[in-house]
């Protein structure tokens, strides 16, 4: 094995690069575009680390370092919440998969000599190209992954690509140092403007923040602080970045206020969310479950306020690490995930006693300042749960973790360390693991790919085919919520309503997304069980209040009821309601609801403003 080992380490280098490139791609194979992503990112990782490789026997190859224990204690408190069934197991297996990670990148990191060069043009490669079809999109010779949004980059969140191409700055700063400088500047100013046109206010301060620990690092910035000659500099130089600071916060808020307002309002719930369960929270993976009916809930006792209400809608994520945390795993998830960032940013210090210069050095503070800016980003954006970001990351914390000395352990504790036995035994786990998660794998890839055909099939209106599908598929992706939507609509197509319920309330303990709200209403109306649908359809509208639909549907179930009173009350709201953008559909409805009073003969509140013509053809609405 040793004879190989000149070849596979580049081979294994490559590998790294693959893994990254798998997690920006986002495809229709599956029933989420996303999915992609997930599986790839998960399978080569657990490929990547079940390669043999003798790394050279050297004090900092063992693996026994503090960051890699305390990310290990976080996955396993991860793992604990899935046993007691309180995870999903699509977060547990991608928690396994970056601790995977982390091992083996690691050691691989901690090899003599190992080529951090070639890692680093690969991973600004990776990002130039990335940046390239951001520009492509926005001229036009690319279609964008989302229609919200004319510039994505490969994913259908723009913020992804935005913050992953933020992370990918430090590789550039290191490239800048070496032969090929005027190709990295290219990639460099390729990737800046691809960050104006993703407009992601976290990745321009996670950008920026790169920048300045990366070269504070090279020219020992800290220490030039601290030396009392320069102490006016140092205020004049603080006075200096507060001016430009301050007035670069403001701009970022106003230019989408509406969304950091909303996220305020998310920060605000989230909170109280963490105070109802804090010791070990709602559990990995039901953060979108548990706010949504969180906000419902609280909207529903009317205690939001009318920007509250105009700022609501479907959460998927808090864009606040810490919450989210806090939320899914309580007070000891979180400070679990504290104490291994902490123990990475700590590292800096004891850096400072040592003599280390040139290019360890700058390898060093390349990926402190990625680790910094990560951190800086996950306070107002997901980055966790996002495959990319996430990856680098890891191996930000790998490199770092490979410079790191071991942990010294008693002489009566290093008995695991030496022996033989307890290292096969050790390796044989983890290969065993590996296997066992890579066949979970591999089931859950095959049955989404069905899921998305018969998605496809039930589009096409070929709905006996895509039943025959549906049933094998729970075996392996029952804990999907969007098996269970997509098996409820096939249902609901067919005028098969009670099973079509069955499938909804399976989708609701899984998700709290509106369209499965939507679907149990009509359901309920559909068999006339209007109480029990008006009730699905109150929960929708706590839900998303912004949503004219939803009103429109809630209004139709209580007319059915024959409950005039909340039928009057709720078509005034709609009239009353400015929508946030406006459009022919919003006038519609406003029409239907002012004729709809009228018939119930409320004229006295219809007299100044109602106009049956209200440019419109009375005919084309019957």
């Amino acid at each position: 094995m040793n004879l190989l080992n000149p070849f596979l380490k580049p081979l294994l280098t490559v590998f790294l690069l693959i893994i990254i490139l798998i997690g920006l791609v986002n495809t229709e194979t599956f029933y989420s575009v996303t999915a992609f992503a997930y599986y790839g990112f998960c399978i080569a990782t657990l490929f990547f680390t079940i390669i043999p490789y003798n790394n050279t026997v050297n004090n900092k190859s063992k693996i026994l370092k503090t960051p890699i224990i305390l990310f290990g204690l976080w996955c396993l408190y991860v793992l604990f919440h899935y046993f007691s069934n309180t995870g999903t197991l699509v977060f547990t297996i991608y928690c396994i998969c970056l601790y995977f990670l982390l091992l083996k990148a690691t050691i691989l990191f901690s090899t003599a000599n190992f080529n951090f060069t070639q890692l680093f043009i690969g991973i600004a490669t990776i990002a130039s190209i990335e940046s390239i079809y951001c520009v492509g999109q926005f001229l036009g010779w690319f279609k964008s992954q989302n229609e919200l949004f004319k510039v994505t980059g490969s994913w259908n969140n723009p913020n992804v690509i935005a913050i992953f191409l933020a992370l990918s700055t430090p590789a550039f700063l290191f490239l800048f140092r070496g032969k090929n400088k005027k190709t990295a500047l290219l990639g460099f100013i390729t990737l800046l403007i691809a960050l104006l046109l993703l407009k992601c206010r976290a990745a321009f301060i996670g950008a920026i923040l790169s920048i300045i620990v990366f070269y504070g690092l090279e020219y020992n910035f800290i220490n030039w602080i601290k030396d009392k000659k320069n102490r006016s500099s140092a205020k004049a130089l603080l006075i200096i970045s507060l001016l430009i600071i301050i007035p670069i916060s403001s701009q970022l808020y106003n230019s989408k206020k509406a969304s950091a307002d909303g996220r305020k309002f998310i920060w605000k719930l989230s909170a109280q969310m963490a105070t109802e369960k804090p010791l070990s929270g709602y559990g990995y993976g039901f953060f979108e479950k548990e706010y949504n009916l969180f906000q419902a809930d609280y909207i529903k006792q009317g205690k939001a306020t009318a920007e509250e209400l105009a700022n609501a809608g479907p959460v998927i994520m808090p864009h606040n690490e810490l919450l989210l945390n806090v939320v899914e795993g309580g007070i000891i998830g979180l400070l679990l995930l504290l104490f291994f960032f902490g123990s990475l940013l700590l590292v800096v210090k004891k850096r400072e006693k040592e003599t280390v210069t040139g290019c360890d050095n700058s390898i060093f503070n390349l990926s402190y300042a990625g680790i910094v800016a990560f951190i800086a980003m996950s306070m107002v954006n997901s980055t966790i749960q996002m495959v990319p970001i996430m990856c680098l990351l890891i191996i930000y914390a790998a490199i770092i973790c490979s410079m790191l000395e071991p942990v010294q352990l008693p002489v009566k504790f290093t008995f695991p360390e030496t022996n033989k036995g307890i290292s096969i035994l050790t390796k044989t786990t983890i290969a065993s693991v590996n296997l066992y998660v890579l066949y979970l794998l591999f089931g859950m890839a095959t049955a989404d790919n069905l899921n998305k055909k018969a998605a496809l099939l039930k589009k096409e209106k070929n709905y006996g085919q895509a039943l025959q599908i549906m049933p094998d598929l729970a075996k392996n992706i029952n804990s999907f919520s969007d098996y269970w939507k997509n098996y409820a609509v096939i249902h609901l197509e067919i005028k098969q309503y009670s099973k079509a319920l069955y499938c909804m309330e399976k989708a609701k303990k899984l998700s709290s997304l509106p369209d499965i709200y939507k679907g149990s209403g009509l359901c309920y109306e559909k068999l006339h069980q209007y109480p029990k649908a008006i009730r699905e359809y109150e929960t929708l509208n706590a839900l998303y209040p912004p949503k004219f639909l939803y009103k429109m549907l809630l209004l139709n179930a209580y007319l059915k009821n024959k409950d005039t009173a909340k039928t009057i009350a709720l078509a005034q709201e709609i009239i009353q309601l400015n929508p946030k953008i406006p459009s022919e559909k919003v006038n519609e409805y406003k029409y239907r609801c002012r004729k709809l009073l009228w018939k119930l003969g409320v004229r006295k509140q219809l007299k100044n403003n109602f106009n049956l013509n209200n440019n419109f053809n009375s005919k084309r609405f019957q």
